[in-house]
């Protein structure tokens, strides 16, 4: 878990965009293409990986913990929110599932 601790602004937002991906139980190429093109393969791989070797628990925690360090204010909160919110339209369905979801988010971040 220390490793966790220890991720950039980027690592952060890549693992919150993978584990936002799977709010409609389907982590479309769509999305996938956007986080890479956003974070890169080395990024998107890494924090992948991370992630896959996590519990549900596990990740949510790992979330909570970078408020104080990536999104303290309500305008960060919102910047976070804004990425979440391009990811879910990426391919071109914003389902019912993301948008709450989404309001998931808001609340727990």
């Amino acid at each position: 878990m220390n490793e966790q601790l220890n991720w950039n602004y980027e690592e952060f937002l890549c693992f919150l965009l993978i584990h936002s991906s799977y709010a409609d139980m389907e982590f479309s190429n769509d999305e996938k293409v956007l986080i890479i093109n956003k974070y890169g393969e080395e990024t998107y791989h890494k924090m992948n990986n991370i992630y896959d070797d996590m519990g549900d628990y596990e990740k949510l925690e790992t979330i909570l913990k970078y408020k104080g360090v990536y999104y303290p204010t309500t305008d960060r909160k919102g910047e976070i929110l804004n990425e979440i919110d391009k990811l879910f339209e990426a391919d071109g369905n914003y389902s019912k599932l993301e948008k709450t979801q989404m309001l998931f988010l808001n609340k727990l971040l």
